[in-house]
């Protein structure tokens, strides 16, 4: 075979394999960024900046620097993830330093911005590590992970031996200028990464579903019985069914332990009892409850969507035993107790981020007597029966919306 031919297709098998090499680099690069942002969505964000660390390093692309910034703030390595935000910056600058691509500038600028402004809220002095648009004095990034490499050693070259001697080959007379500096052999001091605590809330869109979230808005409506023990002409001065509903608002306290607090607001309505309505004194009890509680989310393995979620609180209970309307028309609450609640939900969460949650519940309140008599002239707590205390028991149906940024608002970031 010709020889010109032989090396021909050499140079083709050569060429050919450092364009598969390339392109397997970059598919590697990708898979890596996406295995990266699946470990977010599940919380794991130490294994996460491995992997986008390893999609730099093979292709050292502005949103992989985003993304391991990102992973880094979380884990609040607040020092690295800077760095890689500023080289996210500087990837995503031309050699004529126009921007490559503004939406993601936006989004640099924006992460950037909440790195500092959390290393402050912490009491933190931050500063990048090393490279990637840090230090200008710095040698430029190696490995395409956007960290400097240290400053030259003035000695390299010489075996690791002391500096050279300024006078050599003079005859050996006396040195003709100064010599070496106090710190000649000592460690060069190295800046330590600034590390604080993580920040509770994460900061991207589209989390893995899971029953994390931030708060909540929902609605119950609920029927069941009750039993007050006052009593109105020799009877029980109310009725024994109750129905109504609630407005609630959950606040996640612990992600990890799935602890968070609840306010509610809630009417209730107790049916009257003839036998006591022998006057206008009494007739249905009307209870406006405003109230606090804790609870937890106990969820089946293997059911990761159902949850069962006890709660125990307290409220104020403002109540109104006879539909009574003032000048203004408004109905009026005279009398305020204390009312204690504990409740079991069963809940079903679904929607792409478990967002959209139905629940069915037991609950069961205790209701004080009210702690005095109303000022304006209105009847006493026993006139009305309110001398007494009572409970209601109800059956809920509820819908809750759950929310993953703070106030409901728009997720911080995506990831890219």
């Amino acid at each position: 075979m010709n020889s010109n031919v032989v090396r021909a297709i050499g140079l083709a098998v050569v060429l050919s394999g450092g364009v598969a090499y390339a392109d397997s680099q970059v598919d590697i690069a990708t898979r890596e960024n996406d295995d990266g942002k699946e470990l977010m969505y599940a919380g794991n964000y130490t294994d996460a900046s491995a992997k986008f660390r390893d999609a730099v390093a093979r292709v050292p692309e502005p949103k992989y620097f985003f993304n391991l910034c990102t992973s880094l703030f979380q884990e609040g390595k607040f020092g690295e993830a800077l760095t890689s935000c500023l080289s996210a910056a500087k990837a995503n600058t031309d050699d004529k330093g126009a921007t490559r691509d503004d939406k993601l500038k936006d989004k640099i600028d924006k992460l950037t911005a909440r790195i500092q402004d959390e290393a402050t809220a912490q009491g933190l002095d931050l500063k990048p590590v090393g490279g990637g648009g840090g230090d200008p004095n710095l040698p430029p990034p190696s490995g395409g992970n956007g960290l400097q490499a240290p400053p030259p050693d003035p000695n390299a070259g010489n075996g690791g031996g002391p500096p050279p001697d300024p006078n050599a080959g003079n005859g050996g007379g006396q040195p003709t200028g100064p010599g070496p500096g106090p710190n000649v052999g000592q460690p060069v001091a190295r800046y330590q990464p600034v590390v604080g605590r993580p920040p509770e809330q994460n900061l991207f869109k589209a989390v893995h579903p899971d029953h994390n979230y931030t708060w909540t808005l929902g609605i119950d409506v609920f029927g069941g019985g009750a039993s007050f023990q006052g009593q109105v002409n020799n009877a029980n001065a109310f009725g024994n069914a109750a129905g109504g509903f609630r407005v609630k608002s959950d606040y996640m306290l612990n992600r990890r332990a799935r602890v968070g607090a609840e306010v509610w607001l809630s009417y209730t309505s107790v049916t009257s009892n003839a036998d006591a309505m022998t006057t206008a004194t009494v007739g249905e009890l009307d209870i406006l409850d405003a109230g606090i509680g804790v609870y937890k989310h106990l969820c089946l393995k293997g059911v990761e969507r159902l949850c069962l979620t006890p709660l125990v609180g307290a409220s104020l209970a403002f109540m109104d035993p006879n539909q009574n309307i003032d000048d203004s028309g408004m109905q009026t609450f005279n009398y305020l107790g204390l009312g204690l609640r504990a409740n079991l939900a069963a809940e079903y969460a679904f929607g792409r981020r478990y967002e959209h949650v139905l629940s069915v519940g037991v609950d069961a309140r205790y209701y004080t007597a009210a702690f005095s008599d109303p000022t304006d002239g209105s009847p006493t707590r026993a006139d009305v029966g309110l001398d007494q205390g009572g409970t209601v028991v109800t059956l809920n149906i509820g819908y809750t919306y759950r929310f993953n940024t703070p106030l409901g608002g728009r997720a911080f970031i995506t990831l890219e």
